[in-house]
């Protein structure tokens, strides 16, 4: 299954890369984005059908969600792809 990121979720991965970089080395975004990747493969699984999030808006938009680290993951499984549409910080559902 292919790992594709929504326009949003592209937009906040660049943000969170480039927040990343301006508090480490350079290159410290785009090895955390990469490690995002890398575990989100374990959830782009076709034979897999994933709750609903809790966040009532996320899920009246037909979202899962998932957890990373302090993040919260909300895609949705469209045919051979794993789109992500949104990652939102957890401390702002809460």
């Amino acid at each position: 299954m292919t790992i594709v990121y929504g326009q949003e979720a592209k937009s906040t991965l660049f943000e969170i890369s480039d927040f990343i970089d301006s508090i480490n080395i350079e290159g410290a975004g785009d090895r955390w984005t990469a490690k995002l990747t890398v575990w989100l493969k374990k959830y782009a699984l076709s034979n897999v059908r994933y709750a609903r999030c809790r966040n009532r808006y996320l899920a009246s938009l037909g979202l899962s969600c998932i957890n990373y680290n302090d993040w919260i993951i909300a895609f949705k499984i469209e045919e051979d792809f794993f789109v992500v549409h949104k990652i939102i910080r957890g401390s702002i559902l809460l």
